[in-house]
């Protein structure tokens, strides 16, 4: 060993051809760390830059959301209105209300029908409308004018209210028609019975009426007059 030894310390080729290799491994060395160097340089870059962007795009999906949810929010808050209910529910009086909603929920917050409530005239369906008067009939009262889309019409439900009360003895059909609860065949039947008997004698009379009960005439009462002749 010591010959090897002696004779590569004393050959200057052996000498350079091993200064070479020991250089080329190093330069080798040196070029693969700063290979991997750069390339986790670069990895730490592009993960910074693609959590940046990732948050960012975050951030403009949630700004994106609440704008949604607030023109949502904004969408659905209706206007309050106010209906006033009257006659066959339990809980009579007036109420707030979505423009969105329907006669269906009127008569719901009201407590419902009586059981002498005519729910045969009342159409569901119908849109509800501010400063409206929903009138629910009892069985045997007629609300003539039916609902309809036009403004101008009565709304099923809706009370008629005379300017003037109405003489029971000397009204026609369309006078008497004026009557909450009257319509047109009720009408003719009203100066059917005062052909027959006579004059009205007295408010009460009309229960003589077929259909025509108790609390209908009381409600009357502040709609018509009577004059004896």
């Amino acid at each position: 060993m010591k010959k090897i030894y002696q004779q590569i310390f004393d050959s200057p080729k052996l000498i350079i051809c091993g200064a070479l290799i020991i250089l080329g491994l190093m330069t080798l060395i040196g070029l693969a760390g700063h290979s991997i160097y750069h390339k986790m340089k670069n990895q730490t870059l592009l993960t910074s830059y693609s959590n940046e962007e990732l948050m960012a795009n975050l951030t403009q999906e949630s700004q994106q959301s609440k704008e949604l949810v607030e023109e949502t929010t904004e969408t659905t808050v209706y206007q309050t209105i106010y209906v006033d209910v009257k006659g066959a529910v339990n809980r009579p009086g007036m109420y707030a209300f979505t423009a969105e909603e329907r006669v269906f929920d009127v008569i719901q917050k009201s407590g419902g029908f009586t059981d002498v409530a005519d729910e045969k005239q009342i159409n569901f369906a119908a849109k509800i409308k501010d400063q409206q008067l929903l009138y629910v009939p009892e069985i045997g009262e007629e609300i003539e004018e039916k609902y309809s889309d036009h403004e101008e019409d009565t709304e099923i439900g809706e009370s008629k209210v005379p300017q003037e009360k109405i003489n029971l003895n000397t009204a026609n059909s369309l006078q008497l028609q004026q009557i909450p609860g009257i319509g047109e065949k009720k009408a003719q039947e009203i100066i059917q019975y005062r052909q027959d008997n006579g004059s009205f004698k007295s408010v009460e009379e009309l229960q003589e009426i077929s259909g025509i009960g108790q609390k209908t005439v009381e409600k009357m009462k502040n709609f018509v007059t009577i004059t004896i002749e």
